[in-house]
């Protein structure tokens, strides 16, 4: 179970590291989550907490891997529309696949984990 205060804080602790700022891709893989508790006002958090976040690092593509649920498509709908201002390329996925395809990176992770 994911919380949206556990989004923000997250996003918060993740800024706050020093390799942050050379960051090319963030892909948030959210397909194992199976309760996701986070409410609109949450997301405009998130959101906002990353606004000034994303400016550190402007050329970066950012993509969240979710389940295609349709209860939390909901709420990924409103962060993709909140977030469309950000300096970031942002993305939704619905499949591992897809997630290869966008970051070639993650990609060779998950071939790496097979082995």
């Amino acid at each position: 179970m994911v919380t949206g205060q556990e989004l923000i804080n997250g996003a918060l602790h993740k800024s706050g590291d020093i390799r942050f700022d050379r960051v090319r891709f963030i892909l948030s893989d959210w397909s194992c989550v199976t309760k996701m508790e986070a409410t609109p006002q949450e997301i405009k958090a998130l959101v906002a907490c990353l606004r000034p976040i994303s400016k550190i690092c402007p050329y970066a593509k950012m993509a969240s891997l979710v389940n295609p649920d349709p209860t939390g498509n909901a709420l990924v709908a409103w962060y993709k529309f909140l977030a469309d201002d950000l300096c970031w390329n942002i993305d939704i996925l619905n499949s591992v696949e897809a997630a290869q395809q966008w970051c070639p990176l993650y990609r060779d992770f998950i071939r790496g984990q097979a082995v």
